[in-house]
């Protein structure tokens, strides 16, 4: 899936109002897709737009919590951010 398309809307939720880290912020955000996809066993699509609402909102709020620890001076999150894991909990062992 191309991550891109959901760059506005990342920086959006994680109020990012730069664009000094939006390369990292791609990597964090395809870090999160694959995250939220395999956690939710859920194959994403090429487009995303094609996203379910609540699985994009996954997404952004996963690479949000991987930005807010950038850096090395917060403790490094282990795991799916509280709000993603709620989301991907109703997708595991449901076929679509």
């Amino acid at each position: 899936m191309n991550v891109s398309a959901l760059l506005p809307a990342a920086k959006f939720h994680a109020r990012i109002d730069f664009a000094d880290d939006d390369a990292d912020l791609l990597l964090m955000l395809a870090a999160a897709a694959g995250d939220v996809a395999h956690a939710a066993e859920y194959t994403l699509p090429e487009d995303a737009g094609d996203l379910p609402d609540d699985l994009k909102l996954a997404i952004l709020d996963q690479a949000a919590m991987l930005f807010d620890a950038r850096g090395g001076s917060t403790e490094r999150p282990v795991g799916l951010s509280l709000a993603a894991s709620r989301i991907v909990a109703r997708y595991r062992g449901v076929a679509i």
